[in-house]
């Protein structure tokens, strides 16, 4: 005849058991992925940042089209992804994104502010440099790429320059000033474009969105 109280007991062990394995192997392989990460953010910055980039500026895009704009269709068949415009997000954080947040980082860190003594004196100015150059400039730069990708040329450069620029940057002095703070006051500066990249999922969010809304023709 079984023991019912031996049997739980050794069922109890077993399942403990495997639950402490398959914790282990979650922290072990969660540490190993954040130690080859890092290791790569260092050996590999500019290729790293830009990946992680393109993997946020795809996951942002997904989200938006699922939360936001299938939100607005009646349409059945707007459910599915528009895999085009996932590309055209994930080639954006890749070549622009990624990229130029890396190569600004190090100018306004290694070059602009580099001398500043104060850390809060430094703190201010590379927070008002990077609203002042940078938000324009990587704003500007995402709306020229999406549209040539798009296929708008010139024509919808000018027309998403001249109808959602000043928007967008006033909605980026709103988000990132206050972000910055954090990044440029504690973040180590090789973990500074990982750290505004996990920001950039709600950023990148709203940046798609922006430009997947359509233009309103002024002409007569």
């Amino acid at each position: 005849m079984h023991n019912p109280v031996g049997f739980t007991r050794k069922r109890t062990y077993r399942i403990t058991t495997l639950f402490t394995l398959l914790l282990f192997l979650s922290v072990e392989a969660t540490s190993y992925g954040w130690g080859t990460y890092s290791k790569l953010l260092i050996e590999k910055p500019l290729l790293t940042k830009s990946l992680t980039s393109c993997a946020t500026n795809a996951f942002s895009d997904v989200l938006c089209q699922k939360l936001i704009i299938t939100a607005k269709e009646e349409d059945d068949t707007s459910t599915s992804i528009d895999k085009e415009r996932l590309i055209q997000a994930a080639v954006t954080g890749l070549i622009w994104s990624g990229p130029v947040t890396h190569y600004w980082y190090k100018i306004l860190f290694e070059k602009l502010t580099l001398s500043i003594k104060d850390p809060i004196i430094g703190l201010v100015v590379q927070i008002l440099l990077d609203s002042i150059i940078f938000s324009p400039i990587t704003v500007s730069g995402y709306f020229t790429l999406r549209s040539i990708m798009e296929g708008s040329g010139i024509e919808g450069i000018t027309d998403k320059l001249s109808t959602r620029l000043v928007k967008t940057v006033l909605g980026a002095w709103k988000f990132w000033p206050a972000a910055n703070i954090i990044n440029f006051g504690f973040i180590p500066l090789e973990f500074r474009v990982l750290y505004m990249n996990v920001l950039s999922v709600f950023w990148s969010f709203y940046l798609t969105y922006v430009n997947g809304q359509k233009i309103v023709s002024k002409k007569v």
